[in-house]
């Protein structure tokens, strides 16, 4: 899915603006940065796997409190567990107040972390299949370099994104909700960026499932 937005400036009016425009430059970090995000958003890596593990497996622990344990046995016994990749996003409460709508939406970036971690996390050792040439590179491009800030680059006005997980593709949080699957989100600020993912999505979009001597074979038998 690409989006383009009206009226947008082109990407070198955009970078010239980032070099020059103090508060241009913060109010476009602070949009993009609300449009998709390389960290997880509640908790991190560990903390999400844990939470997962508990959830799908009650273990008696001698140290779990007494309630949380009859909770997730509970869980367990009727089945109420929901595995956020196989169901379907539950919709906002609808007679809302601001606390009730905080606390959906908190519940909406555990339940995506949890998409996330399930989906778009790339494997650590490379197992499947990513890894090209002598010495051994991962074409996907993993472990990705971590920032703790969005900065500007002052000679190029490129924008490096804010990345707390090496792991993880760039995702907008509503979208991960919404479609339950692995996403990658990014901005595309240059006429390069563009037309490389035009070509990958017209290519990506039109490939074939089927081999061409099968499509002969096909076409010969009709």
């Amino acid at each position: 899915m690409l989006l383009w937005i009206s009226n947008c400036p082109s990407p070198q009016e955009l970078r010239d603006r980032l070099l020059h425009d103090e508060t241009f430059r913060r109010a476009l970090i602070e949009w993009l940065e609300s449009c998709h995000q390389g960290q997880y958003s509640v908790g991190d890596e560990r903390d999400i796997g844990a939470r997962i593990k508990e959830r799908r497996r009650v273990q008696n622990n001698a140290d779990m409190d007494h309630e949380v344990l009859f909770e997730l046995e509970q869980e367990a016994i009727e089945g109420t567990y929901r595995d956020p990749v196989t169901t379907l996003p539950r919709r906002p409460p609808l007679d809302r107040d601001s606390n009730t709508a905080e606390q959906w939406f908190f519940s909406v970036c555990e339940e995506t972390d949890e998409i996330v971690y399930l989906c778009n996390r790339h494997d650590r050792e490379h197992r499947k299949g990513c890894l090209r040439g002598k010495p051994a590179y991962c074409k996907a491009r993993y472990p990705r370099e971590l920032r703790t800030q969005t900065v500007v680059e002052p000679d190029s006005g490129a924008i490096r994104f804010k990345k707390l997980d090496p792991w993880i593709n760039t995702y907008n949080v509503i979208l991960s909700y919404l479609l339950r699957c692995n996403t990658d989100v990014t901005c595309l600020l240059s006429g390069t960026q563009v037309r490389a993912v035009v070509a990958y999505v017209t290519d990506y979009v039109t490939k074939t499932p089927l081999k061409t001597y099968k499509i002969f074979e096909i076409v010969k038998a009709v």
